[in-house]
Formats: structure tokens, sequence, C-alpha cells
């Protein structure tokens, strides 16, 4: 009889812990942070290449305000000279300078789970590599391939850069990302970073 009441109060226990956590039914295991930025405003950005999506600007994705939103590495930089399209503004006159080895990683942002598409203007003799970092509230980081981008030498959208994010298994209720930039087999440029779609914290 004693043995039997230990089961059962241990058993209660680990239900108790497991409601403690319980989340809705459309969430995962582990949320993740809030974002530090969120942009409410969203166009079609890239429309002039048959693309109909509405798009929000990255933390600092014009990077007309310097790279105060970028963690930059390897002799990353903002340099002269706009993407040719002025897609953000007219009045522009800025990109980010990547030689080959460098990266760039925004500040994290509102994103919703699901399908995403990322798209930035670029130019160059190197390629390219997108990765999202998710970060949990107890610090676990996931960081998932995004694909990579050849830049040829006249400024060029890139194509949709996706990621279905329910790859990762259900493990992370997703409202906020932060996306590395990584420059190899030679320098480019980028600018006019935009993301779509986004969510509301």
């Amino acid at each position: 009889m004693a043995r039997r009441l230990r089961l059962f109060f241990g058993l209660t226990g680990v239900l108790a812990v497991l409601a403690g956590f319980a989340l809705p039914s459309n969430a995962g295991l582990l949320g993740t942070g809030s974002a530090s930025y969120c942009d409410p405003y969203s166009f079609q950005a890239f429309r002039p290449w048959s693309d109909s999506s509405n798009y929000m600007l990255t933390p600092g994705g014009s990077f007309e305000s310097g790279t105060t939103a970028w963690t930059l590495t390897g002799g990353a930089k903002t340099t002269s000279g706009n993407e040719s399209f002025y897609i953000h503004s007219k009045s522009d006159s800025k990109s980010l300078s990547m030689p080959s080895g460098s990266t760039a990683t925004s500040q994290t942002m509102c994103f919703a789970a699901g399908d995403w598409h990322l798209r930035f203007v670029s130019k160059g003799s190197g390629r390219i590599r997108v990765t999202i970092q998710v970060n949990s509230l107890v610090g676990l980081v996931s960081i998932l391939d995004g694909g990579t981008v050849s830049a040829n030498g006249n400024w060029t959208p890139s194509p949709r850069v996706g990621l279905l994010l329910s790859n990762v298994g259900g493990l992370l209720t997703t409202k906020a990302i932060s996306i590395k930039l990584s420059a190899s087999n030679g320098s480019v440029q980028i600018d006019d970073v935009y993301l779509d779609p986004w969510k509301d914290t």
C-alpha cells in the first residue's frame, strides 16, 4: 500500500510539472525571447520584379545610419554607394561592404513561424550565405540554413531566400530571430535587406 501511495504521488508530481509547461496547441516546447525591433510598416518592396509580397525592412537594413543594429566581423563596414534601384529611399547613399570571410548579424526582430522569405540587393564577386539564429528563453540557439546567394558585377535583387521554420520539429515557438549574412569566395556589397513575413509582439 505504501509503495502504491509513493507511486501515485510521484506521478502526480510529474503531471504537475508538465502542466506548468503547458502551451497552446500551436506552440512549441520552448518559447523565444521578445524581439528588440518591430517595424510596423510594410510594402511591396520587390514588386518591379513580379514579387507581390509585403516586406518590412530589417533593423538597420538600409545601412543609412551605420551598422549599430548589426554585429560585424572580418572587416565588414558601411561604404558609399547605394543599390541602384533605391528600394528604400531615393535619398539613400550607403550600403554594406563585406570582404570574403566577413559576417553581419542583425539584432533580433519580430517574426512569425512558418514559411518565410528574405530578399536583399547585392553586387560583387562573392557569395552570401544566409543563416537564421533562434534564441530561446533558456538560452538555446538554433542555427538554420537559409541558403546561399551568388552576387554578380551589377546590383541585382536576390531571389526569395526562404526556409520552413516548422522543420525545427516544433521545439520553438518562434517570435524573434536574427539574420546572419556571411561572405565567401570574394567580396560583396549588400543593401536594403527586407523580410516577409513579420509578426507583432
